[in-house]
Formats: C-alpha cells, sequence, structure tokens
C-alpha cells in the first residue's frame, strides 16, 4: 500500500508539460536614453526527449513608468506559433506590455527540436535612474485544445539605470583654456 502511495505521489507530481516563461533585456546597466530590448521567451519545453508544443500565449509583462517609457507599437511578435489566422492581440498600455495569440496551424516547425523559443520582444526607453523590475501579470500557453499547459512560476528580471555621468570640471576648463588658446592664436595670425 505504501509503494502504491508513492507512486500515485510521484505520478501526480510529474508532468511532461511544465515550462519556464521568461524575460531578459540585451544588458544589465543602461544610461538614461539608451533604448531597452526585452524578450519573453518560453524554455523546458523539451524534457527527457519529449518535445512540449505550445499553440497559443497570453502573456503581460509589467514594469514602473517613472523609470522607463514604452511605445506599445513597439510589440513584435517573434513567430513562436508560426503565423496565426489572426493578428496577435495586442493590450499594451503605459506600465504593462502585453500580447496573446492562438492558432490551429501545427507548430512542429516552429518548435521541434527546441528547449527554447522566443515569443515577442518590445523596446523601453530609460528615463530615469534607479533599478527597473519587469515582472508578469499574466504568463499562459496554451496546447492545441485550448487548455493551459503547466507553467513554473514565469522569471522576470530587473537592471539598472545609471545617470550619464556631466563631464568634470577640470576637463571643461582645459576645454576652456584650449579655446583660449586657440582664439588668441587665430588673432595673431
Amino acid at each position: 500500500m505504501k509503494k502504491f502511495f508513492l507512486l500515485l505521489m510521484a505520478a501526480a507530481t510529474f508532468n511532461a508539460n511544465a515550462a519556464y516563461i521568461s524575460i531578459t533585456t540585451d544588458k544589465d546597466i543602461y544610461n538614461v536614453g539608451e533604448t531597452i530590448t526585452a524578450t519573453v521567451r518560453a524554455s523546458e519545453l523539451s524534457l527527457n526527449g519529449v518535445q512540449t508544443y505550445f499553440f497559443g500565449y497570453d502573456i503581460a509583462v509589467l514594469f514602473d513608468s517613472l523609470f522607463v517609457s514604452f511605445d506599445p507599437t513597439t510589440v513584435t511578435d517573434l513567430g513562436a506559433i508560426g503565423i496565426p489566422p489572426f493578428e496577435p492581440l495586442n493590450d499594451s498600455s503605459a506600465n504593462s506590455a502585453s500580447l496573446s495569440s492562438a492558432t490551429i496551424a501545427p507548430v512542429k516547425f516552429f518548435q521541434e527540436g527546441k528547449t527554447e523559443v522566443d515569443i515577442f520582444s518590445f523596446v523601453l526607453v530609460a528615463l530615469e535612474s534607479g533599478m527597473v523590475d519587469l515582472s508578469f501579470s499574466e504568463a499562459e500557453l496554451s496546447n492545441n485544445i485550448g487548455s493551459n499547459l503547466f507553467i513554473d512560476t514565469p522569471q522576470g528580471t530587473s537592471f539598472e539605470i545609471a545617470q550619464v555621468p556631466a563631464p568634470g570640471t577640470f576637463a571643461l576648463s582645459l576645454l576652456a583654456l584650449g579655446g583660449m588658446f586657440f582664439a588668441r592664436k587665430r588673432v595673431k595670425s
């Protein structure tokens, strides 16, 4: 009976459809005014040789609009499920990048043999210095019959925005001295 109970517990906790959704940025530190490219991806799609396919997604990434600005037109579907019959739904706002899409077409060509697939990307612009967190308010992948796959805790990310350093007083003094030298030399000739 004890072995049966352990076997039942192991079967209940095993899920071949487990996947991760994460977000990454192209750098860890940005200066004020720089653009930040963020990419949302699904990983752990192949576990022990068993491929997990997803036919749809509904994902929303949150960020603080005091530190970054966002243009919803920069959200780009990266073809994780191919070309869906309908345009992906971009439901983004000033503090959320959100994209939803689904297909009934075969996705094998786009996901076969891949443990990681990029879903969509978006661009932010750094406004203020400080630490910025990108987290998920929604992160769902669905199978070919529309039910959600098991998703382990989505992994957000954070990055730093540094203040652009101002030129030092000494450098400005040298520049002024050089300018006076060339101006004086020009007057003499």
